[in-house]
Parts: structure tokens; sequence; C-alpha cells
């Protein structure tokens, strides 16, 4: 009845230019432009290392500096919170003697 077909598909044109090659996806082309780019010369290279070494070692001082601040800080809250115990112990100890007297006067 009805008979096979088959076609031969290629993906070269007649002069055997592919058709991705004639009509490239866009991100191709930018892919292409961006690595057409201006090349860095080993002068350059080394200016960027630098300037990110610089910042690098900014960025640890700053670190170093703000591990300090808070580390003074909570020794300074430490010493505060050992003074505010000391005088809740001497108030404590005071309390109790004061109810000691209280409840021997009572007593009488």
């Amino acid at each position: 009845m009805f008979k096979g077909v088959a076609f031969e598909v290629s993906n070269t044109n007649e002069n055997g230019e592919s058709l991705i090659k004639r009509h490239p996806p866009k991100k191709f082309q930018k892919l292409e432009d961006l690595q057409q780019g201006p090349a860095l010369t080993q002068e350059q290279l080394e200016e960027k290392q630098a300037i990110a070494e610089r910042r690098r070692q900014e960025i640890l001082t700053q670190r170093v500096q703000s591990a300090k601040q808070r580390s003074a800080r909570s020794a300074g809250r430490m010493r505060a919170r050992n003074t505010d115990a000391d005088e809740v112990e001497t108030l404590d100890d005071g309390i109790i003697e004061s109810a000691a007297n209280v409840n021997s006067e009572n007593e009488l």
C-alpha cells in the first residue's frame, strides 16, 4: 500500500558550511566577544593581584580589630557581672542575718 520514504538531512549546506556556523546562537556570539576581549599583560595581572592582596590585608586587619573590640567589651561585661555578683552576695548575707535577727527577736 504505502512505501516508506526516507529523507537525508545534512547539517551542512551546498558549500560545506554548517548551519550553526552560518547562524550561531546568541550566547555563543557573546562568549566569543568575551574571549576576544583585551588580553591581560603580565604587568596588568601583577597589578591586579597586588590590589587584591592589599584588599585582603585590609579585611584581615579589620577583622582583627573587630575581634579585639569584641573581646574587650565582653571582658568589661564579665568584670561588671563579677562586681554585681559580689554585691548580691553581700546583700544576701545581710538579708539572711537580718531575717535571723528578726526571728530571734520575735521569739522573745
